[in-house]
């Protein structure tokens, strides 16, 4: 019988496996979009202030959870983890706004 600790770390292993494929497929498919499957972009080109809007609500939102949970004072391992969860997220989202200019 597989312990808890195994499971946990199986199931982990699992679903990061399956973000990175679900993110492959993903990209593997916009390789291939035609030229006439984005026209559909063009129509929604004047609608980009909302989505700036809407992206910086949700990276504030980001930002105070991160806050938050570094807040309730954690053990300094859980801390030291949480810092660097917080500059790898923040890393990550100047990296997609980077690629969006």
């Amino acid at each position: 019988m597989i312990s808890f600790s195994v499971r946990s770390t199986l199931a982990r292993v699992l679903m990061i496996l399956g973000a990175i494929l679900g993110m492959l497929m993903i990209a593997w498919m916009a390789l291939y979009l035609s030229v006439a499957q984005l026209n559909w972009l063009e129509s929604v080109r004047g609608t980009t202030p909302y989505f700036a809007c809407g992206r910086a609500l949700l990276y504030t939102l980001i930002v105070a959870g991160w806050a938050a949970a570094l807040r309730r004072r954690p053990t300094p391992a859980d801390q030291q983890r949480l810092k660097r969860l917080g500059l790898i997220g923040f890393s990550s989202i100047i990296l997609v706004e980077l690629s969006r200019v």
